[in-house]
């Protein structure tokens, strides 16, 4: 059985129950969560056995949910689109929000008296930890559920996810202020208890990341590869696609499918990958060679030793990655063109189906003309290598892809 470590980070928190519904679903077992902020809140629900109710919790959220202002109004402040016609709006809430010493928690307070069971915390066989900082005390707070006075989990809950800028948290006259501020990422909690085995979802919020030993745990990270978002985005779009990332990143992890934005399932045959490269049109492959300068070259020898490398540098790809990778990461730039459906689990062949149906010719046409001695060179600007790539990729794979 693992221990499961949840950061903190607003909105981002989405990404973490779809990453345990995945768990779930694979039969992996869960003894003990701790948590900081919403990484909290979210253990709360997992550890009262409340899967769905999380699920749908983050899958129906809205601003307005959330905070006492307006979803529009809140999408502009995110995007700093305020205009002359919502300054007055603002200017009122900024004026009631200095009266009030912070924003106002009242819905936040709701959700959290409306989804979490003190009583189904406390009968749990889960073991379960948050973090928060006691300003009164002047002290950091690493708290199991047995530590924390009858009565009051919902209170620490609230404690733990104390944002700066919301209203100052209070249990028993004493101010508390968010544990981001003194580990977002609790792993040392679980090592308290002895745990070996540890899963943690990274959400990469806010707040400060204690350094803990880890040579002898078994540690397995699901981490986004991409942005989730501003820590108080809580729209629905950014809610649900988070939802759906954290599912497939974990499948991503524990099934160790291939691809860096796509889900793919693993050949584990190079030769299969060489096959398929040498198996394109000669004239292919001697037309992206004349392009990127490489002439009067046998065509392994051509693709195998200089184009499969030149490619690897395009991609950005590391340079001990083998025929797979960078033949799917080639391949997810064209699919990512296309649109192809991103949250699917592929296999090679279905993969390069997809992308031919959705095979759009004006897609992969360069923006503009780059010179052949510019192609040529051993470093390009990020810009440059992304039209050389599209170049070539329309070259080398014309008239098998499309």
């Amino acid at each position: 059985m693992y221990g499961l470590v949840l950061e903190g980070g607003g909105a981002k928190g989405a990404y973490q129950i779809g990453a345990y519904r995945a768990l779930s679903e694979m039969g992996i077992k869960i003894k003990g969560v701790s948590g900081t902020s919403i990484g909290a809140l979210n253990g709360a629900m997992i550890v009262q056995g409340d899967l769905n109710k999380a699920y749908d919790l983050w899958y129906n959220i809205t601003p307005s949910k959330v905070f006492n202002i307006e979803d529009e109004q809140l999408k502009e402040l995110i995007n700093l689109e305020i205009n002359k016609e919502s300054l007055s709006y603002w200017a009122n809430k900024i004026k009631a929000l200095l009266t009030n010493k912070g924003v106002d928690t009242g819905r936040i307070k709701k959700i959290i008296k409306d989804n979490i069971s003190e009583e189904k915390i406390r009968n749990s066989n889960m073991d379960f930890g948050i973090v928060t900082v006691s300003i009164s005390d002047k002290k950091p707070l690493e708290l199991f559920k047995e530590d924390i006075p009858k009565g009051k989990i919902v209170n620490y809950l609230m404690a733990s996810a104390s944002f700066p800028l919301f209203k100052r948290e209070k249990i028993d006259e004493k101010v508390f202020l968010d544990g981001g501020f003194y580990d977002n990422v609790p792993i040392s909690m679980l090592l308290s208890k002895e745990y070996k085995d540890i899963i943690v979802i990274r959400s990469f919020g806010l707040g400060r990341t204690r350094k803990v030993e880890t040579s002898n745990l078994n540690i397995k990270y699901i981490e986004p590869k991409e942005d989730l978002g501003r820590v108080l985005d809580f729209s629905q779009v950014n809610a649900r696609k988070n939802l759906k990332l954290g599912y497939f990143d974990t499948l991503k992890t524990f099934k160790k499918l291939k691809g860096n934005y796509y889900y793919l399932k693993p050949e584990n045959d190079e030769l299969f990958f060489i096959k398929f490269l040498l198996n394109l049109p000669d004239e292919n492959i001697y037309k992206v060679g004349k392009l990127l300068g490489l002439k009067d070259t046998p065509k392994e020898r051509l693709l195998l030793e200089f184009l499969v490398p030149k490619l690897g540098y395009l991609l950005d790809i590391d340079f001990n990655s083998g025929y797979e990778d960078i033949l799917i990461l080639l391949l997810e730039n064209i699919a990512k063109k296309f649109k192809v459906e991103r949250f699917k689990i592929y296999d090679f062949n279905s993969f390069i189906r997809e992308i031919k149906t959705n095979f759009d010719s004006k897609t992969l046409m360069p923006s503009r003309d780059i010179p052949s001695f510019i192609k040529q060179y051993d470093i390009l600007s990020r810009v440059v290598r992304e039209e050389v790539l599209m170049e070539v990729t329309n070259e080398l794979f014309k008239g098998v892809l499309w």
